[in-house]
């Protein structure tokens, strides 16, 4: 996944709890939902960065999860 802007990107509307919203801008006032080194960003692109990475190992995880039920399937 290219997290700089190589790819092109749809927007979405996304729902979230007012909780995660808060919890979200905390992190990056704190800095602890990193910038690319060398740059900065408004807090909408962090956050939309943070989510996006989110999805990203979401769906590494779903295709390594994937592999290894395809590697029981064949030693049965």
């Amino acid at each position: 996944m290219d997290m700089f802007g190589k790819v092109g990107l749809v927007e979405i509307p996304l729902l979230i709890a007012p909780d995660q919203k808060a919890w979200l801008d905390q992190m990056v006032k704190e800095g602890k939902i990193a910038v690319p080194p060398g740059g900065s960003l408004e807090k909408g692109s962090l956050i939309s960065m943070f989510i996006r990475m989110l999805l990203h190992n979401a769906m590494e995880e779903q295709k390594r999860q994937a592999a290894l039920d395809a590697e029981d399937e064949d030693d049965e």
